[in-house]
């Protein structure tokens, strides 16, 4: 069986979904590896048509949609993957939409109906989560749950921090998505302790080409800067890991609001934190469905926090403590490494193309 992957150029989820398990099977697809870059659309379209079945992630475009429909014509098995919800009321993220031009407007909403075309034409779709997967079988009763691995061999040896400072990290979407007032109340005490350095790893750069998506983010930035922070913009995927080791942070926090779009979400930004021995801590929602806990075996290799007290209690307990940090820290390293590897979890997306076309060989 010979199968192709086809990104909409989101490098770093294409990563987890796709050249992971690419790699690990032996597949093809755009990317060799995480340093190479993208083949031609020529090369892409060969490839594909040597191909038995074509994954598309995250397919946004309805040109993609078209590639895929002719593909189907010509016999191949199309699958979509899809890690995130694009529901218009969902919160992705709601508090950006009303900043958008009219223009970008449209073209955010366009992206739902683009996606359930998609999922609606394809031979199975995958996505990382059980509650994602419920939205797709509204139009496709061909979806497969695929969760979000880690390569331990992508990351190198886990960095510590040995300075009388606690790095505390705050990564990815949680600063732009409203989760940050989850822990608006820690972040208050937090910033007046001499012993606590708050890392933000978030947002974008600020350059001439990017000062259009900065200023979309300027409630964000004006937010964080008052808690006077270490920051570290968005970097491409092939330097990420590289770059979240080098912060040497002692104990991750992972808020999230309770709504539709972050129960979509996944545990990865946990399986970042713990491969690098990082403790983390982590939102509890009311009915025990966030992202860290619907996995019974995540709980016991993280900490939950579900108010802002929890968040308040939880965390300054563990700054507090060294030796629980760092048996935590252990502890979800040992545990992701056993159960999160790629490398472990490779047959999984293969079991699962196979389903489609079992005389494929």
């Amino acid at each position: 069986m010979k199968v192709y992957y086809i990104g909409m150029g989101y490098k770093s989820c294409y990563y987890v979904r796709c050249l992971q398990p690419q790699i690990y099977n032996g597949w093809n697809g755009e990317q060799k590896s995480l340093r190479t870059s993208v083949a031609s659309k020529e090369q892409m379209f060969r490839d594909a048509m040597q191909s038995d079945v074509i994954v598309f992630h995250r397919p946004m475009d309805s040109k993609m949609l078209e590639a895929a429909q002719l593909l189907k014509q010509a016999g191949k098995k199309i699958v979509m993957d899809n890690d995130d919800t694009y529901r218009k009321d969902s919160g992705v993220p709601t508090q950006m939409f009303g900043r958008l031009n009219d223009e970008l407007k449209k073209a955010v909403d366009h992206i739902d109906t683009v996606l359930k075309k998609f999922a609606s034409i394809s031979d199975m779709v995958t996505v990382s989560t059980e509650f994602l997967a419920n939205e797709y079988r509204d139009v496709n009763k061909n979806v497969v749950v695929l969760p979000n691995c880690i390569d331990p061999m992508d990351w190198d040896k886990p960095k510590r921090n040995d300075t009388d400072t606690i790095r505390i990290g705050i990564v990815g979407s949680v600063a732009s998505n409203k989760d940050y007032e989850q822990i608006k109340p820690l972040l208050d005490i937090l910033k007046d302790n001499p012993k606590v350095k708050i890392v933000l790893f978030a947002l974008p750069p600020k350059n001439k080409d990017t000062q259009w998506v900065v200023d979309i983010y300027k409630p964000e930035f004006d937010f964080w800067n008052q808690y006077n922070v270490e920051w570290t913009p968005f970097c491409q995927i092939e330097d990420y890991m590289r770059t979240l080791n080098n912060l040497k942070l002692d104990i991750m926090l992972i808020p999230r609001h309770d709504n539709y779009f972050n129960r979509a979400k996944s545990n990865v930004k946990f399986l970042e934190a713990s491969i690098l021995g990082i403790p983390t801590i982590a939102q509890s929602f009311t009915d025990g469905l966030s992202p860290y806990e619907v996995n019974e075996a995540d709980k016991d290799n993280l900490i939950l926090c579900q108010s802002e007290q929890d968040w308040i209690d939880k965390t300054l307990e563990l700054v507090e403590n060294k030796e629980r940090r760092e048996t935590l820290g252990a502890k979800a390293r040992d545990y992701v490494i056993t159960n999160y590897n790629i490398k472990a979890n490779a047959h999984k997306w293969a079991d699962a193309y196979k389903s489609l076309w079992n005389e494929l060989k």
